[in-house]
């Protein structure tokens, strides 16, 4: 029978107890129940740990050199029972979150203050990317979770529905794209110079808002990073497509943004995770609160950053 954390607790306060009825009061047993468990433990060990007289129990020599690694044991057992309960109820622990740079900047503020003043003791590391790059950071283990609209399924990486985020045409302000009465000039929308994602977002987009699949057109440009692209069309004669959530830097940049209809007026954001992998509970506790808190528009006349 292997040695039992029952038998290393019985030892214990026999040794500093002196006295097996001491022990029994302290454990909460009977006599007869910690008798057992000191003599499964000698016969696991094949040696006496005790001396036992009349004024009551006194380790034998071997009982005293193994007593500071029996505490040491149990020591051990209960920071690890302590660490568990702490992780547990969120006393402790490291939140490692991946979310594009554009959905950090103007959502991830609104839940991590919240989550912050609740649990004050997690560690947090965020990690920016682009959009691209939220399930490579997962799969890589860089970030326990990740946050970002929705891609093409990868090996390893668990993807879950989290929000429907609106998107809206992003043009220069003064721009005669923007047509009248807030309604874009999807004639001329066509035929502009766009600035392009890098991934089936653009193919979806291209086809329902301007008729056509991804092939190359002169002028069109590629750019990953959304603060850049939104500088370029706020300098250059560029059209492009962003969430509305980040109309809060249309003022920054002299933008304006415009609902449009069509299968690309609207994107599917995810959550990632690591295929077969239980969350820690500072991951399941953010997951929880960010549900509940989908990033929101910015009215039009929200005020200059």
């Amino acid at each position: 029978m292997p040695v039992s954390l029952r038998q290393l607790r019985a030892f214990r306060a026999v040794a500093e107890a002196r006295s097996f009825t001491a022990a029994a009061e302290e454990l909460g047993l009977t006599q007869a129940a910690v008798s057992i468990l000191i003599r499964q433990f000698e016969t696991e060990l094949r040696l006496s740990l005790f001396q036992r007289t009349g004024r009551g129990a006194h380790l034998t020599e071997f009982g005293t050199e193994i007593l500071p690694t029996v505490l040491r044991v149990l020591d051990d057992l209960h920071n690890i029972t302590e660490s568990a309960s702490d992780l547990r109820l969120l006393q402790r622990g490291h939140l490692r979150l991946a979310v594009p740079q554009m959905l950090g900047c103007c959502w991830l503020p609104q839940v991590l203050g919240p989550f912050r003043s609740l649990y004050p003791d997690i560690e947090v590391s965020i990690v920016e990317t682009a959009g691209d790059g939220v399930i490579d950071l997962v799969a890589g283990g860089e970030a326990e979770i990740g946050i970002g609209p929705e891609r093409a399924p990868v090996a390893g990486v668990a993807a879950d529905f989290l929000w429907d985020v609106p998107m809206q045409l992003v043009l220069q302000t003064g721009s005669p794209l923007c047509g009248a009465e807030g309604r874009p000039d999807m004639a001329a929308v066509e035929k502009a110079r766009w600035i392009n994602y890098s991934d089936d977002f653009s193919e979806v987009l291209h086809r329902s808002l301007l008729g056509h699949g991804m092939t190359p057109r002169a002028g069109d440009m590629r750019v990953l990073g959304m603060m850049s692209a939104l500088a370029i069309v706020g300098r250059e004669d560029y059209v492009t497509v962003a969430p509305a959530y980040a109309r809060i830097f249309a003022p920054v940049f002299g933008l304006t943004f415009l609902p449009f209809e069509g299968a690309a007026n609207c994107r599917r954001f995810m959550q990632y995770t690591r295929a077969r992998h239980d969350l820690s509970p500072a991951a399941r506790a953010f997951l929880d609160m960010a549900r509940l808190s989908a990033p929101a528009e910015v009215p039009e006349d929200s005020p200059v950053l």
